[in-house]
């Protein structure tokens, strides 16, 4: 499953564009985790939603919907990752989750050091790209991920 998450975010930027910063997150039995990214400090941004277990990208798993944030600026949702994201000179984001299974969900998580970047054309090329992952993994066994999981007290995902 590691395997599979590295290429999807190492590809990232070729599919979406060099200029995204990217970052995956995933839930397995109600424990979400940083796993893969193209970019150091989106899996820094990521970090702090799972050491807070709240943010952006948990929000999306959650409600298994996508997330925008056009203004990091003026957004006032989950400050501490808001802090960090602002602090790597970030000012938008968007969150795309992938239903892999009754157990786990996969999220994509985009920033942007640009304004609005994220056109209705890009957002479903992204979406695209998570939904793809979330079918790659369905058919990968599970194993053990790079890390140790963090509880969270979020409901698992749903279909």
């Amino acid at each position: 499953m590691q395997t599979t998450l590295d290429q999807y975010a190492a590809g990232a930027g070729a599919r979406l564009g060099a200029d995204v910063p990217c970052s995956l997150m995933v839930r397995r039995d109600g424990v979400v985790r940083q796993v893969a990214s193209n970019d150091d400090r989106a899996a820094a941004c990521d970090r702090v939603e799972e050491r807070d277990g709240s943010g952006p990208c948990i929000t999306a798993i959650d409600e298994l919907s996508s997330v925008v944030v056009e203004d990091l600026d003026t957004d006032e949702r989950w400050p501490a990752w808001n802090r960090t994201a602002r602090s790597f000179g970030f000012r938008t984001f968007v969150a795309l989750p992938g239903y892999v299974d009754e157990a786990t969900t996969v999220a994509l998580n985009a920033y942007s050091e640009g304004p609005a970047l994220w056109a209705a054309d890009r957002v479903v090329q992204m979406d695209l790209y998570v939904q793809e992952l979330a079918a790659a993994l369905q058919s990968v066994p599970t194993a053990p991920l790079r890390g140790a999981w963090v509880p969270t007290a979020r409901r698992p995902a749903r279909p």
